[in-house]
């Protein structure tokens, strides 16, 4: 056998691994009010990062012809470990979450564990959940 073929079975096999250790993240955004802009999902890895532009991953799919219900689902792969989710539907598409001048969301938006914190800022702690080998289903109903 060659070097090269050797070692597409070598990464092959260290992908099939990695993969085999991933978890599934299903994230269902409900109470989406109609077909526009996009659904976008930042997972957080720690307090520090929390609500930040330093999030661990970021997905975006577009509303229009995903919706079903009022709801949008996306899934993700991610290692095993402590995670949080901000999601929103970014209605006018310019990446941002637009906010008042309290800083109080003005596009529909929700946090992971349904968490709506009654004074002050959201904690990683009320928002974080595990990621294991097993399905994990995030249901996030945007306000």
């Amino acid at each position: 056998m060659s070097l090269r073929p050797a070692l597409a079975l070598l990464l092959a096999g260290a992908l099939a691994a990695g993969s085999a250790t991933a978890g599934k993240l299903t994230v269902v955004g409900t109470h989406l009010e109609s077909d526009a802009g996009s659904f976008v999902v930042r997972v957080y890895q720690d307090a520090d990062s929390w609500l930040s532009e330093r999030w661990r991953t970021q997905k975006v799919v577009a509303v229009a012809g995903q919706r079903r219900d009022g709801t949008v689902t996306v899934e993700l792969l991610l290692p095993p470990g402590e995670y949080a989710l901000s999601v929103f539907q970014d209605v006018d598409n310019d990446g941002k979450l637009m906010r008042n001048f309290l800083g109080m969301p003005k596009e529909p938006a929700g946090l992971s564990n349904n968490l709506r914190p009654k004074l002050g800022p959201p904690k990683f702690r009320d928002a974080k959940f595990t990621i294991g080998e097993a399905l994990v289903e995030q249901r996030i109903e945007l306000r």
